[in-house]
């Protein structure tokens, strides 16, 4: 099961009023239409001069990997 799904199977079992009845399959595709909408923009990656340069470039990889990894989109 991927991130996402998780997340949104947590929080239909939290919620205190069920106004989609019972229909679990109908809530989850508004969940994914609303992480679908999201994007986000890191930073670019740069040239590598120096050891500084590469840790930036590794940040961008590691942040990209995890945000992904939540059902989130990254340009």
């Amino acid at each position: 099961m991927d991130e996402s799904r998780k997340q949104f199977d947590e929080a239909y079992e939290r919620m205190q009023y069920d106004h989609f009845g019972s229909n679990r399959d109908f809530a989850w595709k508004f969940w994914q239409a609303s992480r679908a909408a999201v994007e986000i923009k890191l930073d670019d990656k740069v040239m590598v001069e120096d050891e500084f340069d590469r840790g930036h470039n590794c940040a961008i990889d590691y942040c990209a990997e995890a945000i992904r990894a939540a059902g989130i989109k990254v340009r």
